[in-house]
This record gives structure tokens, C-alpha cells and sequence, in this order.
């Protein structure tokens, strides 16, 4: 549950930054604010733990892969309600930035957040040393969640895959990764 608290700090950082730097670049920045938030969040949650790089690694990637993924949902919806009401003919005077370029920048840093999210798996998988029915539910759901969120970005970048697809896709991945850190501890706290 920490490291919702983590992503949740961290994703809470992003909007706090983006709120208050209102550039083009507002991405870049409030992303970089929002995983020195992790960092920071990680260290006070977790000092005890600092002596085992490999599980200290391991719990601060996957609760930046989740801020990423959260990061990422809501700028890819924001962009697409912004695309809608550009269709209807409202045009937003408060955007400094084109969207397509919005777009590229918003896949950039998925493509960070899958690169985070392989290293949770891989480190996950390394620092496992008994395989338990809840291992083996979060390796699942975090492996599904893996897949959906890969196969966006190369639909997205090779396929010309629909961005309203991509948004469910990524909202899909959000729902597996959530359940494989939130709804395994629930399952296993309410069977025993």
C-alpha cells in the first residue's frame, strides 16, 4: 500500500507543477518534479529498507511506473477532450502548445513509464524468492498490464493504432496494475 502512497504523492506533485508552470515544456518539468516526489516520498516511507539496493530499486520503479501510467491516462484523455471540442468548432485559447506535438511528448513518456515497468517485473521476478499464490496473481496481472501497455505504443507508433483505443487501452493497464498491488492485498487480507 506504500507505494500507492508513493505514486500518489508523486502523480499529486505533477499536477500541483502543472498548475503553476504553465509553458510548453509543462510536461517534461512537472514529470521530473513528479519523480523527485517519488524519490523523496520513497525515502521517508522507506529508510529502513536502504541496506537492499535490488528491493529498494524494485519498490521505487514500480511506484514510478504507476505514477507514469497515471500521468499518461490523463494527459492522453485530456488531449482527446480537447480534440473533441476543437471538432465542434470551440476553439481553447489557454492551450500553448499544438497537439500533435502534445501527443509525441505524452508517448515519450509512456514509452518511460513501460521502460519503468519492465524493470519492476524484471527486479520483481530477481528478488522473489518464494513463489506464492499472491506472487504469482501480481506477476499476472502486472504481466497483462505490461502487454496492454506495450502493444498501445507500437499500435501507436507502427499501426496508426486510434488514440480513443489507446486511452482505453491505458486506462485498462492502470485497472491491472492497480489490482495487482491494491486488489492482491485485499483479496489475501479478506480470505485469511
Amino acid at each position: 500500500m506504500n507505494l500507492l502512497y508513493i505514486a500518489f504523492s508523486s502523480s499529486f506533485a505533477y499536477f500541483i507543477t502543472k498548475m503553476l508552470y504553465k509553458r510548453s515544456n509543462y510536461i517534461y518539468i512537472s514529470t521530473f518534479i513528479a519523480c523527485l516526489a517519488g524519490l523523496i516520498s520513497y525515502f521517508a516511507i522507506y529508510s529502513d529498507n536502504l541496506n537492499n539496493w535490488v528491493m529498494s530499486s524494485h519498490l521505487y520503479v514500480t511506484a514510478m511506473s504507476i505514477t507514469l501510467l497515471i500521468i499518461v491516462s490523463y494527459e492522453v484523455f485530456l488531449l482527446e477532450w480537447r480534440v473533441k471540442k476543437v471538432k465542434i468548432g470551440e476553439f481553447l485559447d489557454d492551450i500553448p502548445f499544438s497537439i500533435e506535438r502534445n501527443y509525441k511528448t505524452t508517448f515519450k513518456l509512456a514509452g518511460i513509464g513501460i521502460m519503468f515497468l519492465t524493470l519492476a517485473l524484471l527486479s520483481g521476478f530477481y528478488i522473489t524468492d518464494i513463489v506464492t499464490t499472491e506472487i504469482q496473481l501480481k506477476a499476472l496481472y502486472t504481466s497483462i498490464s505490461w502487454l496492454i501497455y506495450f502493444s498501445i505504443l507500437v499500435g501507436t507508433k507502427y499501426f496508426n493504432l486510434k488514440t480513443k483505443y489507446a486511452v482505453r487501452g491505458l486506462v485498462f493497464t492502470l485497472v491491472f496494475l492497480l489490482i495487482a498491488y491494491m486488489g492482491n492485498s485485499y483479496i489475501f487480507s479478506t480470505i485469511a
